[in-house]
């Protein structure tokens, strides 16, 4: 059980500091456009990570829950980090809907006002590829 609340420190950790941290770049108006979509994008593959990390200890902790060969206090140890859970399922999700939506608003008012032309966008998706590349966050 030791290793389960490591586990489960860990998330929380990782929650709090993406959820107490502002994106800088998105701060900066006169931002390199491919730094600051970087910066969203490897956000956004954090909070992935971290989505699933939580889906499937939440998921072994609900299978845990329905074998029979569980004890009641082990069952209700479960249920009860389970529920303790449940908000921070509910912060991540909330957390990449909005990301989601300011990567959106970014990417459509870049090609709407810097990136017209088809060979700009794909100069700027060949150069956010090899940023992300060299962040190793793809």
């Amino acid at each position: 059980m030791a290793r389960g609340k490591l586990g489960f420190f860990l998330v929380i950790l990782a929650l709090a500091a993406l959820a107490a941290c502002e994106n800088e770049a998105m701060k900066e108006v006169g931002t390199d456009p491919i730094q600051l979509m970087a910066d969203l994008h490897c956000e956004a593959v954090s909070l992935r990570k971290a989505r699933f990390e939580l889906a499937d200890k939440m998921r072994f902790m609900e299978d845990t829950l329905m074998q029979p060969s569980t004890s009641d206090s082990a069952k209700a140890l479960l249920q009860s980090q389970l529920n303790d859970l449940e908000p921070h399922k509910d912060s991540v999700v909330n957390r990449s809907l909005d990301l989601a939506a300011v990567i959106k608003s970014k990417l459509d008012s870049l090609i709407e006002q810097e990136f017209t032309e088809v060979e700009q966008r794909k100069a700027f998706d060949a150069d956010l590829a090899t940023e992300l590349e060299k962040r190793g966050c793809q």
